[in-house]
């Protein structure tokens, strides 16, 4: 009997080089060598975020090699490594393609990581997340604008704008202006793009045998992080469509508890928090009636539902503050509700639940030892992760190095350029063109992850219970759902279900994110569909991890609160309050680990014929949003991750945003260098010494009496002429985007017709790859019902049938959309 050989990772076999520098391309190499690939880092001594906190994570399971690429036999290394990989990402225009040693090597996937991609208004400007962020107005999205981002750049009259900041009820500290965020949401969220870019130019090589370059920056990463909020529409009013959410006089639903503790509770439920806290003790009332399934004191998304918010908080928070976190916990639990008590990364890699799941794991690094950090966060059922976790030194693999080049070089030079595409292979426009996806999502996380399949070409059918009406008016629901056909069908229907059997029969992918039992109910869960069509990749983005919390109500807000997001941004760890801004990769970050999933699993049955389970999660996510973080498995020494200032400043004297005479600027003078340069263009530092720490306070009065003096772009200006990394900060969160026509042009923000919203824009390209278009608008609700249905092989009478008896439902109103 033949012995089965063991499940190997999906991309076992690969090798990629990692030439990065910061946040996005070390993430990005970091998911490929989870996923099996062989990884090399080029670690170099001129990489200016060498110190980042996160290098002691990012790098963990690669070979590492230090190199010059000012020195010839570095470069002939370098040239070497390449000559053998599959993939390359690179950051900015990198060393150039005379890395490349021939020029038929073919079926390299390049991956380009840039700070600004060839947006004219931006060139040449800093890649510092910090400053990216202050440039394209994420630190404004941080805390919001009265009337919402959407009001100002639809330019909508606000019928709440005398609805007052009631003390403590707002985002943020108590300040005008910018916040700093300690989560690099803009790198981040260019690390999710690269990885499904590559994923993808990887399945489509996989077809043609064809590599290609492909590319994303830290610009699309900020849009990607900032499409809940950036979004301007032509009549905001209508109806159903604005939320409060995104509005920073709309408390967030943090409280403080009787033992110190911040807590949140999601969407906000006055019949949950005043009902459970009515007596001495807490305790869910005789009968229940506390759940988010009760309509009393249940306050709703929508932009009027602010003030209602507003009346019940200082009663709400009165109430979280008469007991323990852990008992506000517990009768949440009992109640359904959703819930968290806010803790730090570190009280996070601590927890039990997360180690037990594997999404947190102990790592041994080279120089700290053993320590915690995100773990696996994309799970494929046949797949497993790869085990080599391990952080190794910088220059542990040279030796290997070397002579891997040089077999690579001279085998290039005895047979020539390597595989060539197959002449065969079918011409395919996009990598998800051949692809049908089956979305039953619900909220953001879900819609978010199968939009994201579209943009790759996929035919993406969201498939909408009858009352699903209201969601699909929302904001939410617009820039989740883009590019989309629409079905609406009754799965509690025998009839309906039995429809949706037979699209499962052709489709590729089914891709949803409802509670596992409810999955069960329907009949639309894993083994279920498996059973109708061996070949479908099943997709399950989730709130938690597996195990006792599974199945709880989530969302990006909670499991924020669970993983630490909220604690690093809102400066927790110097007494500030907890936050959640609108720019938070919790729910479009579990979508696009959804995505890179997805096409993980693609490329497996593209080899094999197999279908798979895909598993990911809102905590996921939120973990690898918080991945800068690392604790010992003691507890007792950390990293040296963001610690923001109470009042949201910055990190330090020469890393924060400073209010000036006009406006304010965001400074990042933390090398050596840059400390120099900055005393030269402040010559009131001259008597400081700015690299002592301790002087911290006094530099940040000297430089902001100097500031204070004339305009932020003066300063900038002059900053510049110095050399000092500085940007001035956007005067309101995305209109320097949305107003530019260059990035228009370039499809970087697209424009389309909706016949509810009227014209529109809404972030476009986010992936530069061959054949990328921008989406179109999110479908009427049952828009394409009767066309998918008759795909699937149901007669005209049956589908008449079905909508006669309401199982389906269609929309009559069409509209021929304008781009």
């Amino acid at each position: 009997m033949t012995e089965q050989a063991a499940p190997a990772p999906v991309y076992a076999g690969l090798r990629v080089v990692d030439l990065t520098q910061g946040v996005a391309g070390s993430v990005a190499t970091m998911l490929l060598a989870d996923a099996g690939a062989e990884v090399v880092r080029i670690d170099r001594e001129d990489d200016p975020f060498r110190h980042l906190p996160g290098y002691a994570v990012w790098h963990r399971g690669k070979r590492r090699t230090t190199l010059d690429l000012e020195d010839e036999r570095d470069l002939r290394t370098l040239r070497g490594l390449v000559a053998r990989a599959d993939v390359l990402v690179e950051s900015s225009e990198g060393p150039g393609l005379s890395l490349v040693p021939g020029p038929d090597h073919g079926r390299l996937v390049r991956c380009t990581i840039t700070p600004y991609g060839d947006a004219a208004a931006h060139a040449g400007r800093s890649a510092v997340e910090s400053l990216v962020a202050a440039r394209t107005g994420l630190q404004w999205e941080a805390r919001g604008v009265p009337g919402t981002t959407i009001g100002l750049l639809s330019g909508r009259t606000d019928p709440l704008a005398d609805l007052p900041f009631e003390a403590g009820t707002g985002v943020g500290p108590d300040r005008p202006g910018p916040m700093f965020l300690g989560i690099p949401w803009a790198g981040l969220a260019a690390g999710y793009l690269a990885t499904i870019g590559v994923a993808a130019a990887l399945r489509l090589r996989e077809q043609s045998g064809r590599g290609q370059a492909i590319g994303t920056s830290l610009l699309q990463g900020a849009l990607c992080a900032g499409s809940i909020a950036w979004q301007r529409v032509e009549d905001p009013d209508a109806e159903g469509y604005l939320g409060w959410t995104t509005d920073p006089r709309a408390p967030k639903g943090f409280y403080r508890t009787s033992d110190a503790r911040w807590v949140q509770q999601w969407v906000q439920l006055p019949s949950f928090m005043l009902g459970v806290s009515d007596g001495d003790e807490l305790a869910v009332p005789p009968g229940g009636g506390v759940s988010t399934r009760d309509a009393e004191l249940r306050i709703s998304t929508d932009y009027q539902d602010l003030v209602m918010l507003q009346h019940f908080h200082p009663a709400m928070a009165a109430a979280a503050a008469r007991f323990r976190a852990d008992d506000w916990e517990r009768v949440a639990r009992e109640a359904g509700v959703p819930f968290e008590v806010v803790r730090s990364p570190e009280e996070a890699l601590l927890d039990p639940l997360l180690l037990a799941d594997g999404c947190v794991q102990r790592v041994d690094h080279h120089e700290l030892g053993p320590i915690l950090t995100v773990g696996d966060v994309v799970r494929l059922s046949r797949c497993p992760s790869s085990p080599e976790k391990a952080v190794v030194a910088p220059g542990h693999d040279d030796a290997w190095a070397r002579a891997e080049a040089e077999a690579a070089l001279d085998e290039h030079r005895a047979t020539g350029p390597g595989d060539a595409a197959r002449d065969d292979a079918p011409q395919q426009s996009l990598p998800l063109a051949d692809v049908r996806v089956l979305d039953l999502g619900l909220a953001i996380a879900g819609p978010f992850g199968a939009q994201v399949l579209a943009d790759l070409g996929a035919d993406v059918v969201r498939v909408s219970a009858v009352h699903d009406g209201h969601w699909m008016a929302t904001q939410y629901s617009h820039m989740s759902n883009r590019g989309k056909r629409s079905l609406v069908l009754d799965l509690k229907d025998p009839d309906g279900l039995a429809a949706f059997h037979r699209l499962v029969r052709s489709a590729d992918v089914v891709h949803h994110n409802m509670r596992a039992s409810a999955a069960e109910r329907l009949g639309v869960d894993g083994a279920s569909l498996h059973a109708i069509n061996p070949r479908l990749v099943h997709c399950h983005t989730r709130g938690y991890e597996r195990g006792p919390r599974d199945g709880r109500p989530a969302n990006d807000q909670t499991a924020g609160a669970l993983c630490g997001t909220e604690w690093v941004d809102g400066a927790a760890d110097d007494g500030g309050t907890p936050i959640w801004p609108s720019v938070s990769l919790g729910d479009t970050g579990n979508g696009l680990l959804s995505a890179i999933g997805v096409l993980q699993a693609l490329h497996h049955r593209d080899r094999t014929g197999l279908g798979q389970e895909v598993d990911t999660s809102i905590a996921y996510a939120h973990l690898l949003n918080a991945s800068s973080a690392w604790t010992t498995p003691d507890g007792r020494r950390s990293g040296d991750r963001a610690r923001i200032d109470a009042q949201g400043w910055g990190t330090s004297a020469l890393h924060r945003i400073y209010a000036t005479a006009d406006g304010w600027l965001c400074l990042a003078a933390e090398g050596a260098d840059d400390r120099e340069r900055l005393v030269a263009a402040v010559p009131a530092l001259a008597d400081l010494d700015p690299d002592d720490s301790g002087n911290d306070a006094a530099v940040a009065a000297v430089l902001g009496g100097a500031f204070a003096q004339r305009d932020a772009r003066s300063w900038v200006a002059d900053l510049d002429a110095h050399g000092v990394p500085a940007e001035v900060c956007a005067d309101h969160p995305a209109t320097a985007l949305f107003d530019d026509p260059d990035l228009k042009q370039r499809g970087l923000v697209t424009t389309f017709e909706h016949p509810v919203l009227g014209r529109v824009e809404m972030a476009g390209r986010l992936i530069d790859i061959d054949g990328a278009r921008p989406l179109g608008r999110a479908p009427l609700l049952g828009e394409h019902t009767a066309e998918v249905l008759a795909e699937a092989g149901l007669s005209l009478d049956e589908v008449a049938d079905l909508l006669e008896r309401g199982v389906a439902r269609e929309t009559t109103r069409r509209h021929q959309e304008v781009s």
